[in-house]
């Protein structure tokens, strides 16, 4: 091993947010690991995206950016199957060809902070791509092992595949540890290199609620549902706006949509009947810009109720759920998947099995007219996720780096 241990993290894409848990890791590494580096093997356009540049600015003393150089290659066979797919062998291309100009011999340890960037198929069918160095990765949306388990919705023909390839890292030597934010997938696989890397979110920055909604054009006495994070299909701001729509005039309510709007997902429902009702009675708030911490008070202090009722694919862990319990602020949320497992076990919202309006306006009217049932389901959450941590997100990663540089 090098006098300082060289962590090589690969993170070739932007997305949701990643960036962020890349950040929990450095916090990680910096604080437990000693006398470790870290290089951040990507893409010129991700190291000049503000959100990388924010964290490389943060993280000067420790890490060094690695430009990974240009997959410009097609492969006709995984872009027959889907252009998902071909994207995980560029990107997996990317992660061969950066290994090979660092060079393996310095590098002491690999990280891949967001499995799915490369994905199991291609890990699988490259069992030399880590050069025999220890490596790590943490999966967000592994859901092979949900019906084992009883989580509900979403199965495909490829969760047998998935299940299979999984056993087959697990006997790599050199897989130190397959993390997973889905809390279920330990239980299920019941294997010593599989760990829980919890969902989790920054602490909160509460405010004053009068001064949130001041902040953002909200009624003080209006009752708030937060769509919060990437407005896009996913959130199915379209059954909301529905339902929401149905209590006009009877119920003070107010759909709050905070975050980057994607037109092309959610325009037909910004411009339906519903949404145009709302926004005459000045029931619609939109803040349709990246919600910056910095500059931003937290849309979260302006909300009475989060929406987090996500579309019937969709059936994987959500940050505006912990991040929503970090506030105490209750969730109605679709009846499947992990969030709706999450939600049942933990009591912290209202789960519905239909996409109905007037099966979600009872829903809102339920939470909006007992208070006392909304400090419940809030304080719930918050005592659930408490454990939900940066901290606790980066520790498996950590001492699986440092399990392999003590063996090295």
């Amino acid at each position: 091993m090098s006098a300082r241990a060289n962590i090589l993290i690969f993170e070739p894409t932007i997305g949701g947010h990643q960036m962020d848990l890349i950040r929990y890791l450095l916090d990680g590494i910096r604080l437990l690991v000693a006398n470790a580096k870290v290089t951040l093997l990507t893409t010129r356009q991700v190291a000049e995206h503000h959100s990388s540049r924010e964290v490389l600015s943060d993280f000067a003393d420790l890490v060094t950016t690695h430009i990974a150089s240009s997959v410009t290659d097609r492969s006709r066979l995984f872009g027959a199957i889907s252009a998902f797919y071909e994207q995980q062998w560029r990107h997996a291309e990317l992660l061969d060809r950066g290994i090979a100009e660092i060079g393996p011999e310095n590098l002491d340890f690999i990280l891949i902070p967001y499995l799915e960037t490369v994905g199991l198929l291609h890990l699988v069918l490259r069992p030399g791509l880590f050069r025999g160095k220890p490596w790590a990765t943490i999966s967000i949306s592994i859901r092979y092992h949900h019906r084992k388990v009883g989580i509900t919705g979403g199965s495909q023909g490829t969760d047998l595949l998935q299940g299979i390839f999984l056993r087959r890292l697990l006997r790599d030597p050199t897989l130190v540890c397959f993390g997973a934010v889905n809390p279920y997938l330990v239980p299920a696989t019941n294997h010593p290199k599989v760990a829980h890397c919890v969902d989790c979110c920054e602490p909160p920055v509460p405010s004053n609620s009068a001064d949130a909604r001041a902040a953002y054009g909200i009624r003080p006495e209006t009752c708030v549902v937060l769509i919060f994070g990437q407005i896009d299909r996913r959130k199915c701001v379209d059954i909301l706006l529905e339902g929401a729509a149905r209590l006009i005039p009877d119920l003070d309510v107010t759909v709050f949509l905070a975050g980057r709007q994607n037109p092309d997902h959610i325009g037909n429902a910004l411009n339906s009947d519903a949404a145009n009702k709302l926004r005459a009675h000045g029931r619609l708030i939109e803040a349709n810009r990246f919600i910056r911490r910095s500059e931003d008070i937290d849309p979260m202090n302006a909300a009475d109720i989060t929406w987090v009722f996500y579309e019937r694919k969709f059936v994987f862990s959500s940050n505006v759920l912990v991040k929503s319990a970090k506030f105490g602020r209750p969730v109605i949320a679709r009846r499947q998947g992990v969030i709706g497992r999450l939600v049942e076990d933990y009591h912290c919202g209202l789960t519905l099995e239909s996409d109905s309006p007037e099966v979600v306006a009872d829903a809102l009217t339920c939470l909006v007219r007992d208070p006392v049932l909304r400090a419940t389901l809030g304080t719930n959450g918050t005592r659930g996720f408490a454990e939900n941590t940066p901290e606790n997100f980066a520790r498996p990663m950590v001492d699986a780096i440092n399990r392999a540089l003590a063996r090295a």
